[in-house]
């Protein structure tokens, strides 16, 4: 794709807010994958081959939103919140699509959209008969935020606009050789990237380059 779409796809997104852009990648996701698509499993994927089968923007953006949601937010049932019993879920396909969890209050009986605020929870949970941990993300409302922390007090995750309030402090901390290595390794995998286009001009003629999708989702993810 050349980089008149390209700027033209950004100026598109321009002044939508973020759960706007949501729906908008979530639109396109679905129109593209259709329901019940699971995310591109690395393991198994080269990225020459979703580099393939995601030659324009709209398609590379919106598997890049949905595959970064997948596991990203759950779901809580807090009835039993006084007693110290959270139950947690992953979301269905519905429940990402919506938003539900990450734009709406994660509570599996409250709908409130304002406020919301993030709170990191330790998962436990069973896949293919094996236990499994995580830490996650889970989004309430101030009243489901009391009842979360009722019995213990869980981490806040700061938002994007935290950290990037807080962004010059990290820099200075930061000393100038450990900016240099981070510059150098990014350099080091775009050129990697940009050979798989250049062996493959003919199966990738619409990519002009590999493109970091970050300053589509700034906001998204809260």
């Amino acid at each position: 794709m050349s980089e008149y779409s390209k700027k033209v796809f950004r100026d598109n997104l321009q002044g939508l807010d973020a759960y706007t852009r949501h729906k908008l990648f979530m639109r396109d996701y679905v129109n593209f994958y259709g329901h019940n698509s699971q995310p591109s499993n690395v393991e198994t994927k080269t990225e020459f081959d979703i580099l393939k089968e995601n030659h324009n923007w709209e398609q590379r953006v919106a598997k890049k939103y949905y595959d970064k949601l997948f596991r990203e937010y759950c779901i809580a049932e807090l009835k039993y919140y006084k007693e110290g019993r959270i139950a947690l879920r992953w979301r269905i396909e519905k429940e990402v699509i919506t938003g539900k969890g990450q734009f709406i209050c994660a509570s599996t009986k409250c709908s409130n959209t304002s406020e919301l605020k993030s709170w990191e929870v330790n998962f436990a949970y069973m896949e293919d008969g094996e236990k499994k941990n995580a830490l996650v993300k889970i989004r309430l409302c101030p009243k489901c935020s009391d009842k979360l922390n009722y019995s213990k007090q869980h981490p806040e995750i700061k938002t994007e606009k935290d950290e990037v309030d807080n962004s010059d402090k990290k820099k200075k901390r930061e000393s100038i050789s450990e900016r240099s290595n981070k510059k150098r390794e990014g350099n080091s995998k775009d050129i990697e990237r940009q050979k798989l286009v250049d062996n493959h001009p003919d199966d990738l003629s619409g990519i002009v380059k590999i493109e970091n999708f970050d300053e589509f989702f700034t906001g998204l993810f809260v």
